[in-house]
């Protein structure tokens, strides 16, 4: 690894609050297939295995820490707002706060076509140095990355029904003024099969309103009704 490569990992290690003893994994965190698909030496480690393990370390911390903010709470309400926190966009958020996108390793093709940003990307990053921590320091250090990270998206949602249904919102509004319900259209499939995202246009009137990301289709889907309905608003009446 070069000197100034492991100077930046070195300085990340602060944000996520731990020394690796094998800064090469969270090397690995950081690097997309794209990247070890071009590398000279071939077969270069690459960060979708720690994906899977980081998606479900988590998991496991955000379900706790729903518990221990409402023990006696309802599981449905509970399961939403989880879904909600581990959506691609909010911890795309996270992993920006903590200055992973710009310390991607993305292949030369990858980078050159809008890689990095992508926001799914940066939600795998985040995912994969979850894993790493957990790796190389366990449950706790893994643990407290999350927590840190993820509790200001927890204090502000509300148990009810975090982000609410922003496609019917939509169609109410575009109803309200006369305008064609909208269409969501499936643009691409992206990532491997145990973790693959949606990427969605919300069309109106044959015109982009908004674009979403998601681990399903629907998640995708409600994520470009926001972002089409936050355009809506906006508009000058």
């Amino acid at each position: 690894m070069k000197p100034e490569r492991e100077a930046l990992l070195r300085d990340l290690e602060t944000r996520l609050g731990h020394r690796f003893r094998d800064v090469g994994l969270l090397d690995r965190a950081l690097t997309h297939t794209s990247f070890a698909h071009e590398a000279l030496e071939g077969g270069a480690a690459h960060n979708e295995a720690l994906e899977f393990l980081g998606d479900a370390v988590i998991s496991l911390v955000v379900a706790e820490m729903l518990h221990q903010r409402d023990p006696e709470g309802h599981e449905g309400a509970k399961s939403k707002l989880r879904a909600h926190l581990v959506a691609a966009r909010s911890l795309a958020g996270c992993a920006e706060a903590a200055g992973l996108p710009a310390l991607l390793r993305l292949g030369r093709g990858e980078e050159k076509t809008g890689g990095r940003l992508k926001q799914a990307l940066w939600a795998d990053a985040y995912e994969a140095v979850v894993a790493a921590l957990y790796l190389d320091g366990g449950l706790d250090a893994g643990a407290g990355f999350v927590r840190r990270t993820l509790a200001p998206a927890l204090a502000a949602a509300p148990a009810e029904d975090p982000g609410g249904d922003a496609k019917s919102a939509l169609q109410e509004a575009l109803q309200a003024r006369g305008e064609a319900v909208p269409d969501y259209v499936v643009i691409a499939e992206e990532g491997p099969e145990h973790r693959k995202r949606f990427r969605v246009q919300c069309r109106v009137g044959g015109e982009i309103a908004g674009e979403g990301v998601g681990f399903s289709k629907k998640e995708a889907q409600q994520e470009a009704a926001r972002r089409a309905l936050d355009a809506v608003r906006s508009r000058t009446v």
